[in-house]
């Protein structure tokens, strides 16, 4: 009998909450500094940059492909 190695990714490990979390501790930060909120057009209305760097991370780390199937590729929405 074999012993497998499971590998389970983060996004299996942390769950989807970790990754929305992490990136609203990560904006609430970047909404207190005046230089890194200057290169957002919406200014300190980020809730739409939120959710895509949610979605994408989530996908990256293991997750649903919602990033991909919301955003797409570039090259194929640029069609």
């Amino acid at each position: 009998m074999s012993h497998v190695d499971e590998q389970r990714s983060l996004y299996e490990i942390a769950g989807e909450q970790f990754f929305i979390d992490l990136v609203d501790v990560f904006y609430d930060e970047l909404e207190n500094d005046s230089v890194l909120i200057s290169l957002y057009p919406e200014g300190k209305e980020t809730t739409a940059a939120r959710h895509r760097l949610a979605l994408f991370l989530i996908q990256y780390w293991g997750g649903p492909t919602t990033y991909m199937d919301e955003r797409g590729h570039p090259r194929l929405r640029m069609r």
